[in-house]
C-alpha cells in the first residue's frame, strides 16, 4: 500500500476528529462506549466486534478510509466516562473519551518513517455541562505542577514562581489517567499508563498525543506528565499535536512544556505549511476557544465577529467577556499559550442549520453558529452544500469519510444522535445560564469554582 493522501500531521488530526465522534450522541455510558467502538470499526483495523450490532470479528477499515487516513489499528480502548451532575444525575453524554491507535509505518514530513502510536483524546463535548464547568471553565483556581498527583491533588495559591495548571486541566488529566479499557474493547482491563508500560516499541518508534478543544489543553499536559515520569522513555520520538485548545496553565508551565517538547525533533527538517509543526498548538484566528485564558486574547471575544448592531446581543456578549476575564484573573496566574501557530480563519455566512449567518452577529444564534463553525468545521473543511461551494479546512482539506452502515445499523439501541443545531442551542443555553448566575450574584463576584473533582463518575471499564 502506498502513502495515504494525508500527511502525518493530518493523519494525527484525523484520529483526533474520530475521537470527537463520542460527543455526537446521547445515551448511557456503556451505550456510548460501544457506539464509539462501533464507529471506530469503520476507520480502524482490529477493533473488537460490537456484537449487539451483528459484528462477529475484528474490523477491517473501510476501503474508502485507508487511502486517505492510512492503515491504523486500534490497540487500546476506546474508554470513556459519563459523569454525574451536581444533583448526582448521569449526564447522558460522553464527558471524556480516549483511544490509542497504531500504524507500522508513518512517513513524517522532513523526518523518518516510523512505527507510531497515537493517543487520541476527545474534545469538549458541547452537550456536556460537566466538561464546560468542571474542566473548560474551571480556571479561577490553580494547581502547582511541581507536586501534582492526579490521584490526589487540590488547588493552592499561586506563588508566581512554580509552574501551575488550571484546576480544570488537573481534573481532566486525573480523569484520563483513571480510565480503564472496557472488557469488550482493545487491551481490556488496562489503564493508559499500564498499556504504555507494556509496550516494547524500541528507539525507532514514535508516540504522538493529540486532541482538539479541551483536548488541545489536555493532550500536551498528559504528554508532559508521562514524559516527566519517564513513561515515554522507550520511544525514540515523543510528539504532541494539539489544536484549538485553551491555555492549560500559566507562563512557567508553558515554558516547561516548550523546553521539554521542542517544535522539531533533532535532525528533522522544518515544513512550510502553517499546520505542519509538532509540539505546537494550532489555532484558528476566528475561533473563540483558543482565546482563553490569556487576558489580552479574552478581550477580543465579544467583537471577534464584529460588534453586534443589536443592543441585547451586544450586552450579552460584553457581559460574557467580563465574566471570563474576571474568572481568568481570579488566581493571579498569567495564563499563557504553549508554543503555537495561528491559522487564518474566514467568516462563514451560511450553514446547514442556518441559511444565513449575520456578520456582525445580530443574535446570539448568529454568534454561536459562527463560533461552532470556526471551532469545529473550519479545521477539517466544510463539504459543498446547495448554493455554497466547499470550504477547504485549515488542517484537513475536507472531512474524513462518514461511516456507512447497513440499514437500521447506524445507532446502538438506546443511543440518539445529536444534531449540530441541538448542540448550538445547548451552547446558547449554557452561556446564558452562566451570565444569569453572574449577573444575579449579590456581591458581584463569580459563583464558586466547581470543586467536584470527578468523585462521582461512571467509568466504562
Amino acid at each position: 500500500m502506498g502513502n495515504p493522501s494525508l500527511d502525518a500531521y493530518q493523519q494525527v488530526f484525523g484520529l483526533a476528529c474520530i475521537a470527537n465522534r463520542a460527543g455526537g450522541y446521547n445515551g448511557t455510558g456503556s451505550e456510548l462506549q460501544l457506539q464509539l467502538q462501533y464507529d471506530l470499526s469503520f476507520y480502524l483495523n482490529n477493533v473488537p466486534p460490537v456484537k449487539v450490532m451483528g459484528q462477529t470479528a475484528p474490523s477491517v477499515a473501510d476501503s474508502s478510509v485507508t487511502p486517505i487516513l492510512g492503515d491504523w489499528n486500534l490497540v487500546w480502548g476506546p474508554a470513556l466516562i459519563e459523569e454525574t451532575d451536581q444533583k448526582e444525575k448521569p449526564t447522558g453524554v460522553a464527558d471524556n473519551a480516549l483511544f490509542v491507535a497504531q500504524c507500522d509505518a508513518v512517513a513524517y514530513p522532513g523526518g523518518p518513517t516510523l512505527p507510531t502510536y497515537v493517543v487520541a483524546v476527545a474534545a469538549t463535548n458541547p452537550a456536556s455541562l460537566y466538561d464546560w464547568e468542571t474542566e473548560d471553565f474551571s480556571v479561577a483556581e490553580v494547581v502547582n505542577w511541581t507536586n501534582y498527583n492526579p490521584v490526589l491533588f487540590k488547588p493552592s495559591a499561586y506563588n508566581g514562581t512554580d509552574p501551575y495548571i488550571s484546576n480544570g486541566t488537573a481534573t481532566g488529566i486525573k480523569i484520563l489517567l483513571s480510565l480503564t479499557s472496557p472488557p469488550t474493547a482493545a487491551s481490556p482491563g488496562t489503564t493508559l499508563e499500564e498499556f504504555i508500560a507494556s509496550l516494547q516499541p524500541g528507539p525507532q518508534s514514535a508516540i504522538v498525543f493529540c486532541g482538539h478543544s479541551l483536548a488541545g489543553a489536555l493532550s500536551p499536559t498528559l504528554a508532559l506528565y508521562l514524559k516527566q515520569h519517564n513513561q515515554l522513555d522507550a520511544f525514540g520520538v515523543s510528539l504532541v499535536y494539539p489544536t484549538a485548545g485553551p491555555t492549560p496553565g500559566e507562563s512557567a508551565f508553558a515554558n516547561l512544556f516548550n523546553n521539554t517538547f521542542p517544535p522539531l525533533p533533532e535532525g528533522w527538517t522544518a515544513q512550510s505549511g502553517d499546520y505542519q509543526s509538532w509540539n505546537t498548538m494550532h489555532w484558528n484566528t476566528l475561533d473563540v476557544v483558543p482565546h482563553a485564558w490569556h487576558q489580552t486574547d479574552l478581550q477580543q471575544i465579544a467583537q471577534i465577529y464584529g460588534q453586534s448592531p443589536n443592543l441585547l446581543t451586544r450586552s450579552t456578549l460584553n457581559t460574557l467577556q467580563r465574566l471570563v476575564l474576571k474568572r481568568a484573573a481570579t488566581s493571579g496566574a498569567n495564563y499563557t499559550r504553549i508554543q503555537n501557530q495561528s491559522l487564518p480563519g474566514t467568516l462563514q455566512h451560511a450553514d446547514q442549520s442556518s441559511p444565513t449567518i449575520n456578520t456582525p452577529p445580530k443574535t446570539m444564534k448568529d454568534y454561536i453558529t459562527q463560533l461552532f463553525l470556526q471551532h469545529v468545521s473550519l479545521y477539517s473543511g466544510i463539504p459543498a452544500q446547495p448554493g455554497s461551494p466547499a470550504v477547504q479546512g485549515l488542517i484537513l482539506p475536507q472531512p474524513l469519510p462518514q461511516p456507512v452502515y447497513p440499514p437500521g445499523k447506524a445507532l446502538l439501541p438506546g443511543v440518539k444522535k445529536v444534531t449540530s443545531l441541538e448542540l448550538i442551542i445547548r451552547i446558547m443555553e449554557q452561556i446564558l445560564a452562566w451570565i444569569a448566575s453572574y449577573a444575579t450574584s449579590l456581591d458581584g463576584t463569580l459563583p464558586k469554582e466547581n470543586s467536584k473533582n470527578s468523585s462521582n463518575k461512571s467509568k466504562i471499564d
